[in-house]
């Protein structure tokens, strides 16, 4: 199976001191790069299937110890104002949530002392640590998933789950490709990670009849879309508010099917999570999938139907 990077959309961000040695990988190499990882006074590594490696400076990656490329404060400023695109007023939004997500929907976690006003969080500065999870497209990966789930008998909503960095966000855009061929489907992109809208065109293949609602909270963009789009399909990924519990209680009974996800180390857990184990008990989701991560990212570890219950 093809994967198609955006480490090619994200490389500008960086300046030559990282993004020469990152194109002096070989092609395939760096296509595969998951993860680049900055960390105050320390040295920059690269993720790669899972496993975290130096980048020197010649273009090599390495394991520890190796000379690398050390993240001073210099650098590291001027990694996150590229990222912020020298307005952190324009990302102001998504810093309160602790990332900023790039042209080609690649996310930046931001790591730093958060500014608080008023018991939230409106700002990060000294800024300790960045890490870059590049975005990815694996056309044909949801073909195995769609196919368990027929075999199933599942029509109902299903619930992708798995740790951090288990390919979930990659299923859901295969998914809204695959589905929305022939289905009117309808993303809630809150992050402007499935799609990567730029300028009103989404970057990566999502269907010939898939809309997106892109840099909306889910809750209201989950309202917004069954009132006047009329979707077959609603995708979202990370689920976990109150909010947005209560606007998909609401489309329950509109007959739209859902394909989210969620954080969760096991599907015993689901149970663990107040507002998923709410939108389990309604019904909104017949069935869950467990994803696994390392050299397994993407690959279904279970399939559970859940008929209105904990796994």
């Amino acid at each position: 199976m093809l994967t198609a990077s955006a480490i090619g959309q994200a490389l500008p961000y960086f300046p030559p001191v990282i993004r020469d040695p990152l194109l002096r990988l070989p092609e395939d190499t760096r296509a595969q790069i998951q993860e680049i990882r900055l960390r105050i006074g320390r040295q920059l590594h690269v993720t790669v299937h899972g496993t975290e490696f130096v980048l020197t400076p010649g273009g090599t990656l390495a394991d520890e110890p190796a000379p690398g490329i050390t993240v001073g404060r210099a650098l590291m400023d001027t990694v996150f104002q590229s990222i912020c695109s020298h307005s952190l007023h324009a990302v102001q939004y998504m810093l309160q949530k602790g990332f900023v997500t790039i042209a080609g929907g690649s996310r930046a976690g931001i790591a730093g002392t958060a500014v608080i006003q008023s018991g939230a969080v409106t700002n990060i500065r000294a800024v300790s640590g960045i890490n870059l999870r590049i975005a990815s497209a694996r056309p044909g990966a949801a073909g195995a998933l769609l196919t368990r789930l027929n075999t199933m008998g599942i029509t109902g909503g299903v619930l992708l789950t798995g740790p951090p960095a288990s390919g979930k966000t990659t299923l859901l855009r295969d998914l809204a490709r695959t589905l929305g061929a022939d289905r009117r489907v309808c993303i809630i992109d809150e992050r402007g990670e499935l799609a990567a809208v730029q300028n009103g065109e989404p970057q990566f293949d999502i269907g010939t009849q898939t809309d997106v609602i892109d840099g909306c909270p889910k809750a209201e963009g989950i309202a917004a879309a069954v009132r006047v789009l009329t979707p077959d399909i609603l995708i979202c990924d990370e689920l976990g508010g109150s909010a947005e519990t209560e606007a998909l209680l609401d489309s329950l009974h509109t007959g739209v099917r859902l394909f989210a996800s969620a954080h969760a180390a096991s599907l015993r857990t689901l149970g663990n999570r107040p507002q998923l184990a709410r939108l389990i008990a309604a019904g909104v989701f017949e069935a869950a999938v467990l994803l696994g991560t390392e050299d397994r990212i993407g690959q279904m570890l279970a399939v559970q139907r859940l008929n209105g219950g904990m796994p």
